[in-house]
């Protein structure tokens, strides 16, 4: 078929997309390569998120003389802001694209490890509201708006296969961020934290950000392709200053599609990401204290940070299993199981110590981990469409950071007044629990089978 030029004047040059190369004249699916490339970008999002953060907690104690609660505070106040900022990262994602956004993340987030690298002794005034800053613009940049682009990206290449590739891509990285903490230690003891942050700062701009220019496309149509690998579409010529150049539109999605308002006003919305936004919270709080809570419990610092190699062998099958059912089925049932998963979780996870309800936790744990990937890549586009995709997507991500930033404190709060981690664990069941019932009115309420396109 043939296109008409793009609308708002954008016919006067060829799109972003289809330089440095053209995607739509490669022999194969450029749907393939972004695969790819996404999921390194999220595995560069390490150093913002919890798992990339916990094990310089110890550290940054020392360095800055404040305490686990004065930087779980200020991890609080940090994330919080980012979680606030987020649903307009959503915005400005479906505004300038995926790739602007991931390259401007990336260099954000090295020049905040490079900052947070130059850290020292500071009172307890002044530590909290620099580390607070500090914080904040690690997890925006990282586990913000470099995992929301990426993600993001990804799902705008695919439709009816779209669970099972972004599941695929998130077993893969559930392997990378399971192996992460145990890098990172390694790194430090080359020669300090300072030096680890500073390495992997050079390692963001130098490799990563020549990654996202080189190869991100923020969608199929902008690069003159249809979706799922379905060809190419024929480009009109437009005249332009006297140079005859090709036109594709680079509207994503469709008028049908769901505005951010009307998701917000959805159930359903609330139904797939009440189980993230939980699990974020418990499962961030668990890593960012994941060694004083071995330590209560009897464990070294090697041996409790192992637990997220197990882990990831059940979340792999898991997330994988998931992307194939959230193909076929409606994105709740996904939720209600995520949701039992966690209960299960954080029970068992409060007696760890004990053989089998630790085989148990890792078990549930890894369960509940493996349904982010469906519900957080696959579930909000085959519910909203991906029109407006980036601005829901973000308030998701804004959710799940929300609750990131109240684990951590809201466990170590709980620990200073009781001496032991277990309470705040007991107390992480509400959440999962109005989840579930979340999902179960979903299933109830909206009956019919759900397609890309949403449902009246």
């Amino acid at each position: 078929m043939t296109i008409s030029p793009a609308r708002s004047g954008s016919a006067a040059k060829r799109p972003l997309d289809r330089r440095p190369f053209d995607p739509s004249r490669l022999p194969f699916y450029y749907g393939w390569v972004i695969l790819v490339v996404a999921s390194l970008g999220v595995l560069a999002s390490v150093p913002g998120q919890t798992a990339g953060v916990s094990v310089f907690t110890d550290d940054l104690t020392e360095a800055t003389s404040l305490t686990s609660l004065h930087l779980a505070i200020a991890y609080m106040i940090g994330t919080g802001s980012s979680a606030l900022l987020l649903p307009r990262g959503g915005r400005a994602l479906d505004r300038f694209g995926s790739r602007r956004i991931a390259l401007t993340a990336v260099f954000a987030l090295a020049t905040t490890l490079v900052g947070l690298s130059l850290v020292g002794r500071m009172s307890v005034w002044i530590g909290i509201p620099v580390m607070s800053v500090g914080f904040g613009c690690l997890r925006f940049s990282g586990q913000g708006l470099l995992t929301l682009s990426s993600r993001t990206m990804l799902s705008q290449w695919f439709e009816q296969r779209r669970g099972m590739v972004t599941s695929a891509s998130n077993a893969t990285m559930s392997f990378a961020f399971a192996s992460a903490p145990a890098f990172l230690l390694v790194l430090i003891e080359i020669d300090g934290f300072r030096s680890a942050w500073r390495i992997m700062a050079l390692i963001l701009v130098t490799g990563v950000a020549g990654m996202i220019a080189l190869f991100y496309r923020d969608g199929p149509e902008s690069s003159g392709l249809l979706i799922d690998g379905g060809g190419r579409i024929e480009t009109a010529s437009v005249s332009s200053t006297d140079v005859e150049v090709e036109t594709v539109p680079s509207v994503l999605g469709t008028d049908d599609d769901a505005t951010r308002g009307e998701a917000l006003a959805d159930l359903r919305f609330w139904a797939v990401t009440i189980p993230v936004a939980a699990l974020s919270s418990t499962a961030t709080a668990l890593t960012f204290h994941i060694v004083e809570y071995g330590a209560e419990l009897g464990f070294t610092e090697a041996e409790i940070v192992r637990i997220f190699v197990p882990i990831a062998v059940f979340s792999v099958p898991t997330t994988l299993i998931g992307g194939v059912l959230v193909d076929r089925v409606r994105p709740m049932f996904l939720a209600a199981i995520m949701a039992v998963a966690q209960i299960v979780m954080y029970i068992s996870m409060a007696f760890y110590d004990r053989p089998v309800l630790g085989a148990v936790a890792v078990a549930a744990w890894g369960i509940s981990q493996g349904g982010f990937a469906p519900l957080t890549s696959a579930a909000l586009p085959k519910l909203f469409g991906r029109r407006h995709l980036g601005a829901i997507n973000g308030v998701q991500m804004s959710a799940m950071v929300m609750g990131s930033a109240l684990g951590p404190a809201l466990f170590a709060l709980v620990q200073t007044i009781t001496g032991s981690y277990k309470p705040a664990l007991f107390l992480s069941v509400i959440f999962p629990a109005v989840a579930l019932v979340a999902a179960l009115i979903s299933l109830q309420r909206y009956p019919a089978p759900t397609t890309s396109v949403r449902t009246p």
